[in-house]
């Protein structure tokens, strides 16, 4: 059964299934982190192929979705105590 959700007819339906599921987790590392005083940065546009060779994952069975950063902010960065940039709701939403 497992080969099957690897390699079978239902391997491309159950991986989309599995990274929307991580995406769920995402939310909640994200909140956690930042609940914590950690910042953290989803990223994506990264080579998934390439990302699983660096991670070890090819034959596994796992592949890569998205990746996550953790850090803490330099108490040097000018740009934390920026004033933000908020655009106005009607440039943003657009009502139908």
């Amino acid at each position: 059964m497992v080969g099957d959700l690897v390699n079978g007819p239902r391997s491309k339906w159950s991986h989309e299934w599995a990274a929307r599921q991580t995406y769920i987790a995402l939310g909640n590392v994200l909140t956690s982190a930042a609940l914590l005083g950690v910042d953290a940065g989803p990223m994506e546009g990264f080579n998934p192929p390439e990302f699983d060779k660096l991670l070890g994952l090819e034959g596994s069975g796992y592949k890569s979705v998205v990746a996550c950063a953790f850090g803490y902010r330099s108490a040097d960065d000018k740009y934390a105590a920026a004033p933000k940039v908020r655009f106005e709701m009607s440039d943003l939403i657009k009502t139908i």
